[in-house]
């Protein structure tokens, strides 16, 4: 009776040994694999496999992306003309302040007349510049951030 006991305890502890030497393999197995396809996706090699997933590096660039438009956002509201000038309405819906504006309008630099020197999150300034004439984009940057303002006079103005 002794012997049947001694003998089915070491027959559980074998089949427990062989189940953990299974285990173990087979997660040495699943990181071998996902240490493949990390290798492929930052060598950029799994394009040429002819697979049509993207990158790792160009999913972190976008993420990388959404983060930055999250923390350092700004919107031109509208944009009129008064005589001789601009005036362009802002908005920084940002999380972070915004500094150190530059103004272009059609491509070319312009004068300020009143220039805001930081615009805190969720404060509206006004921006006014010299500008003689039609305009057709107004491009705003500043050190975080560049927005264009795109103006058709044969339709409402559209922001980007």
């Amino acid at each position: 009776m002794v012997e049947l006991i001694f003998g089915l305890l070491v027959f559980s502890i074998l089949i427990f040994l062989i189940l953990k030497a299974i285990g173990s393999l087979a997660k040495g197995l699943l990181f071998l694999f996902i240490a493949f396809l990390i290798y492929y996706f930052f060598s950029s090699s799994i394009q040429s496999l002819g697979l049509p997933l993207q990158t790792i590096g160009n999913f972190m660039k976008i993420s990388i992306e959404k983060i930055k438009n999250t923390l350092f956002n700004l919107e031109i509201i509208a944009v009129t003309s008064r005589g001789e000038n601009l005036l362009i309405v802002l908005r920084n819906n940002g999380i972070f302040p915004l500094t150190n504006f530059d103004v272009k309008v059609d491509g070319k630099e312009t004068k300020f007349l009143n220039r805001i020197d930081i615009l805190f999150p969720k404060q509206i300034g006004i921006l006014e510049v010299e500008w003689k004439g039609n305009f057709s984009t107004v491009e705003i940057q500043t050190k975080e951030v560049k927005v264009t303002y795109y103006f058709s006079p044969l339709s409402q103005p559209i922001n980007h």
